[in-house]
C-alpha cells in the first residue's frame, strides 16, 4: 500500500514538473520571438536599443534551449516563429497605422509584452 501511494505520488510530481518545464519553454520561446521582432524593428527604425534586444534575444534562445523537453524542440520553434510574426504585427502597426487609436493600441500590447519578457531576466 505505501508502494503503491508512493509511487503515485511521485507519478504526480514527475507529470507536474514536466508541465512546468513544458510551460518555460514555451514562454521562453515567446519571449526569444518577441526578442527576435523587435530587434529587427530597432534595425529597421536605427532604434540603438537593437543590441540590447539581440543580447536579451540570446539569453531567452539560451533559456530555451535548457528547459526545452526532448522531442518538444520542433513545437518550441513553432511557437517562437509565432510569436515572432505577432509581434512584428503589432509593431509595424504601432509604427506605420494610419489611424492613431489602432496605432496607440499596438504599441501598448508590444509594451507589455516586452516588460513581460523582460521582467524575467535577472538584470532588469
Amino acid at each position: 500500500m505505501k508502494s503503491l501511494i508512493l509511487s503515485s505520488w511521485v507519478s504526480a510530481l514527475m507529470a507536474t514538473q514536466a508541465m512546468a518545464t513544458h510551460d518555460l519553454a514555451q514562454m521562453f520561446a515567446g519571449c526569444a520571438g518577441r526578442m527576435s521582432a523587435q530587434m529587427e524593428h530597432a534595425w529597421l527604425t536605427n532604434d540603438p536599443a537593437a543590441d540590447a534586444y539581440e543580447g536579451q534575444r540570446l539569453t531567452f534562445i539560451a533559456l530555451l534551449d535548457a528547459t526545452v523537453p526532448r522531442g518538444q524542440e520542433r513545437a518550441a520553434l513553432h511557437h517562437r516563429i509565432d510569436a515572432k510574426l505577432a509581434h512584428a504585427s503589432l509593431l509595424t502597426i504601432a509604427s506605420f497605422s494610419d489611424r492613431p487609436d489602432r496605432a496607440t493600441h499596438a504599441r501598448m500590447r508590444a509594451e507589455w509584452h516586452m516588460t513581460a519578457c523582460t521582467e524575467l531576466l535577472l538584470d532588469s
